[in-house]
């Protein structure tokens, strides 16, 4: 399984990502393929291109969803 990214911000012509690790890096939009925002989920592709997991990024939306939820309680 490749490993996956969370868009934090866009800062100028850079996709700021956080890593699984939680190290913070920066990407070219350039290097994103297609439509994209922050908290997307992005997986590498090849050696140079990112494009967003639709399936894990709505997995991580709800995840966050239900979290929110609890914590209103």
């Amino acid at each position: 399984m490749s490993e996956k990214y969370i868009i934090d911000r866009v800062e100028g012509k850079y996709v700021i990502i956080e890593k699984e690790n939680a190290d913070i890096d920066k990407i070219s939009i350039s290097n994103v393929k297609g439509e994209f925002k922050e908290g997307d989920i992005l997986i590498n592709i090849d050696d140079k291109y990112f494009e967003v997991d639709k399936k894990f990024t709505e997995i991580r939306k709800k995840q966050i969803e239900d979290e929110m939820k609890d914590m209103w309680k």
